[in-house]
């Protein structure tokens, strides 16, 4: 009978492991320079090498989803898509998300306030964004001064492009954003003539993390994950992944004091 017993065990083993090889790990994923950008069609960068790393540490193929930052979010936390790389860690994520421990990376740049430089515009305290009307990605968090000012007009977005493109048109008179994720999407000359970057800052650390779907099967394999990234950060690739995929210095914008 043990034999038996045993003979079961491992043909469920086999079984499970087959049917995970047979699976694709959907990642769900935004356009969001430096980490990942379009080439020739093709989203490609820092998250989609690791996105391909972490499938292959759990013999699954990676498909990448692009989609705007909103829609992802909802296809993640319905189960439609598996996993998603660099999501800020929020409580109310937790109910559908699972986070896996250590983050990626801890961004340290500061979110800043962009103008037109041709504007009379200063944002030196939040209450100066009042009379503004401020570019946001739709279903992004910033920081809380700002996400819970119900007072200040706000205009959702689906991807940083067009935060550019309506504050250079004058649609917007400002919007908010890392320079790191700004300065890939505009010309270095334009950057530097055209737009201008507010004193007003925050300044707070935030962590970046790899989320799984509670709804997916690939949730079974969370302990897993965590392992192979804690093994990535050790090993320093996390970190030349970063130093591969950050654009080159540019020229910087007007920068007030």
């Amino acid at each position: 009978m043990k034999y038996f017993l045993s003979f079961l065990f491992t043909i469920n083993t086999l079984v499970s492991v087959i049917s995970f090889a047979n699976e694709n790990l959907k990642v769900a994923s935004i356009v969001e320079p430096p980490f990942s950008r379009i080439e020739n069609d093709t989203l490609v960068g820092f998250n989609v090498d690791v996105a391909e790393m972490l499938a292959s540490s759990i013999n699954l193929k990676p498909v990448i989803i692009q989609c705007p930052f909103a829609r992802c979010l909802t296809m993640l936390e319905q189960g439609s898509a598996d996993l998603m790389i660099n999501l800020k860690k929020l409580p109310e994520r937790e109910k559908n998300l699972i986070f896996i421990e250590p983050p990626l990376f801890v961004q340290d740049q500061p979110i800043r306030f962009y103008t037109l430089s041709n504007n009379n515009i200063s944002i030196n305290k939040l209450t100066d964004l009042l009379p503004l009307v401020v570019g946001t990605i739709r279903g992004a968090t910033y920081f809380p001064e700002f996400d819970n000012n119900t007072k200040i007009r706000k205009v959702d977005f689906t991807t940083r492009e067009q935060l550019v493109n309506m504050l250079l048109k004058g649609r917007i008179d400002t919007f908010l954003e890392r320079e790191e994720s700004i300065e890939p999407l505009i010309s270095s000359q334009e950057y530097k003539d055209k737009m201008t970057i507010e004193s007003y800052q925050y300044n707070k650390p935030v962590g970046s993390y790899i989320a799984i779907s509670r709804n997916s099967s690939i949730s079974k394999k969370a302990h897993e994950l965590s392992i192979q990234v804690n093994k990535l950060i050790k090993t320093q690739v996390i970190n030349q992944l970063q130093a591969q995929h950050l654009p080159s210095e540019a020229l910087k914008p007007t920068l007030k004091k």
